[in-house]
């Protein structure tokens, strides 16, 4: 009996169980490795052909991961409101200066040469919120050819209690 030789894109990488360990929050002892280690040989005994795909969910969480890392503190945080109070741009004389006679000053009403600007923002997400969001899917698509380590992972999300697998049906 000979077996079928196994395409190199359907084989994992040296760096892909501490991927996936990262990437469904699995704590790193020995026991979750081993069963981390046997859930990726599972998979590329039972269906190599999935490999690629899991490896590309792999590559967008790290990438998700490395923008996350990159967030500024503006960034992580959706603004509800922006208060600005400021000299409006075209109300000042071309070479900037603000009036310094006191004739000049009743000349011009200095409420009138400010701006005041407000930003609200309502329902939206912040950015962090938005790509962990995309993470959550990436990792799920994950579980999904490795459902055998949904017990193992920290996040609320993903873990078995979490009510995880359950998707809109589309009908076509």
């Amino acid at each position: 009996m000979s077996q079928t030789p196994i395409a190199a894109s359907n084989v994992w990488r040296a760096t892909d169980l501490e991927a996936i360990r990262v990437a469904l929050s699995i704590p790193a002892r020995m026991a979750a490795i081993r069963a981390i280690n046997d859930a990726m040989a599972d998979l590329e005994q039972l269906y190599p052909d999935a490999i690629p795909t899991a490896r590309r969910e792999l590559d967008a969480i790290g990438a998700i991961d490395s923008e996350l890392a990159g967030l500024g503190p503006e960034q992580l945080q959706a603004p509800i409101e922006t208060r600005r109070k400021a000299v409006a741009a075209d109300a000042l004389p071309d070479d900037g200066t603000l009036p310094v006679k006191k004739a000049d000053v009743i000349e011009y009403d200095t409420e009138l040469l400010r701006e005041e600007t407000i930003t609200r923002y309502g329902e939206g997400l912040s950015i962090e919120a938005a790509l962990r969001r995309q993470r959550a899917g990436h990792a799920q698509a994950l579980l999904l050819m490795l459902p055998s380590l949904a017990g193992w992972s920290r996040d609320p999300q993903l873990s078995g209690s979490g009510g995880g697998f359950t998707v809109a049906l589309e009908r076509g």
